[in-house]
């Protein structure tokens, strides 16, 4: 009998999140890259509450290299459009279509206070229209 294989992003010795955070925007601009998952999330939950700790108009995460999310991902991105309620809003950009498709089906992408956006260009008109 052959070994199973657990596909990668099913284990935790091989989720890996990297975070680069930019303000060229002019607001707290987060790259995310790899998995966020329920061990991963944490990490991202550190940098949004560090960045949001200044009230900013805006929270972007660009997420085009972001190649998997489950429920630890989706908790998160709820729990952050609580913590910007009244002071900014959440911008998600570049979303590949595996993510994109869970936060329609799960009503992310509806909830106030969030913004989906095709790419950084359009992030910074909605920035400069806020």
């Amino acid at each position: 009998m052959a070994p199973s294989r657990t596909p990668p992003h099913w284990s935790p010795a091989n989720t890996q999140l990297d975070l680069q955070v930019s303000y060229r925007l002019g607001a707290p601009l987060v790259y995310v890259k790899g998995e966020l998952d329920h061990q991963t999330a944490p990490r991202l939950r550190a940098v949004i509450a560090e960045e949001s700790g200044s009230a900013p108009r805006a929270v972007i995460l660009e997420l085009s290299k972001l190649s998997y999310m489950d429920s630890g991902g989706l908790s998160l991105l709820f729990d952050t459009l609580t913590r910007l309620k009244g002071t900014g809003w959440l911008g998600v950009v570049g979303a590949t279509s595996p993510v994109a498709r869970l936060m329609e089906i799960t009503g992310l992408a509806d909830q106030p206070g969030i913004r989906v956006l095709p790419d950084l260009d359009a992030a910074a008109t909605a920035l400069s229209d806020s």
